[in-house]
């Protein structure tokens, strides 16, 4: 992701946070941070600005502080709607857990890695650029059989949100929201 910055704006009395991002392939990537972490909305612009720092003004300011407003209520619908179903959730978190998706973080980790074995001699050219596209092939199908599954999910539990992208994070924001909800209990 090329740049971060932090967007906030006040929706009816709350504060609601978000970090923008550019990624690679010219999309942005909107990141609810407050008051709810997780649910996030990629979309492009047909500007790219490559530099997003604080205090930059922009069209694309207005435009991802709109879908920022639109993150907040979904999510405020969305917790109405996850007592109806929230053991099947739980369950269905457990089973998410199986499939074994790279964050970012360790992504870069694994790529630094190889790259390194690469500087250092321990392999060759040919063996990285396999290696790291084998890696990348595998990641894909993991993190696509991954998103089938909680589209499929959201399709069944909230019909209505189905369309929404990154299916994963939503279903992340659900199944934090029960653990949050069983925290307080205790």
């Amino acid at each position: 992701m090329l740049g971060i910055k932090t967007l906030e704006v006040d929706v009816k009395g709350t504060l609601v946070k978000g970090s923008l991002q550019l990624n690679a392939k010219g999309a942005y990537q909107l990141d609810l941070l407050a008051p709810y972490a997780g649910p996030m909305f990629t979309f492009s612009f047909p500007k790219i600005y490559h530099a997003l720092w604080e205090g930059h003004i922009s069209e694309i300011d207005n435009y991802a502080t709109s879908h920022l407003r639109t993150l907040f209520h979904k999510c405020e619908n969305i917790k109405k709607d996850v007592p109806k179903f929230e053991r099947e959730i739980k369950a269905f978190w457990l089973e998410l857990d199986r499939i074994s998706v790279l964050s970012p973080l360790e992504w870069n980790e694994k790529c630094m890695f190889l790259k390194k074995a690469l500087q250092e001699g321990y392999m060759d050219s040919d063996t990285y650029e396999k290696t790291l596209n084998d890696l990348t092939l595998v990641m894909e199908k993991k993190y696509l059989e991954r998103e089938k599954r909680c589209e499929a999910f959201l399709s069944q539990y909230l019909p209505e949100y189905s369309h929404l992208q990154n299916h994963f994070s939503w279903i992340r924001f659900c199944y934090e929201l029960t653990e949050k909800k069983h925290l307080l209990l205790l």
